[in-house]
């Protein structure tokens, strides 16, 4: 079977001109409504964005405000810190100085007294340099051979001794003085 068509072609033309508008059309509205539909997407994201950061900032700013104030209270701890560090040392080198002189007087040989003193150094290791005068010689290395035996007294070095018109010999002595830790407290 032969199929004829009656239809003069200009109006097929534009029956399928109308078709190929009605598909355009239908695609084009397609792509708006997925281009609308991206842009809207984006839009919301920003719009969440912002208002993630607005309240991130807010958030910063109390948080700042916090950090700030455990700052200003960790530096007032660090300065009653330091206080009460120096508050201790000063407690245990209050006895230090007596205890020095009672073990030194202890030590002291007989027939040798002190002319002059001078101590420097710490609290653990205190360098003493002294100006003495003995009865004698034997005096003078008798108490040097004590000071040997000595645990806190260290390194004892007896300097020249001079003897006076009066029989008196003067000398230099010097040593450590290291308190023993038990001692310290």
């Amino acid at each position: 079977m032969i199929k004829v068509n009656l239809v003069p072609q200009e109006i097929l033309d534009r029956e399928l001109q109308k078709q190929r508008l009605a598909q355009v059309s239908v695609a084009a509205g397609f792509l708006a409504v997925i281009f609308l539909g991206i842009s809207f997407s984006h839009y919301y994201k920003s719009v969440a964005l912002e208002k993630r950061r607005v309240e991130a900032e807010a958030e910063f700013k109390r948080l700042e405000a916090i950090v700030k104030q455990v700052e200003e209270l960790e530096a007032k701890a660090k300065a009653v810190k330091s206080r009460l560090d120096v508050i201790q040392d000063l407690l245990v080198a209050r006895s230090f100085y007596p205890r020095f002189m009672t073990e030194l007087l202890k030590n002291l040989g007989e027939g040798v007294w002190l002319v002059s003193l001078t101590a420097a150094g710490s609290a653990t290791d205190l360098t003493v340099t002294m100006s003495c005068q003995a009865t004698g010689p034997e005096a003078a290395t008798a108490w040097l051979r004590q000071l040997l035996q000595s645990t806190t007294f260290r390194d004892p070095a007896l300097g020249a001794i001079m003897l006076s018109a009066d029989g008196m010999v003067t000398f230099p002595m010097s040593m450590k003085y290291r308190p023993d830790a038990a001692a310290a407290k």
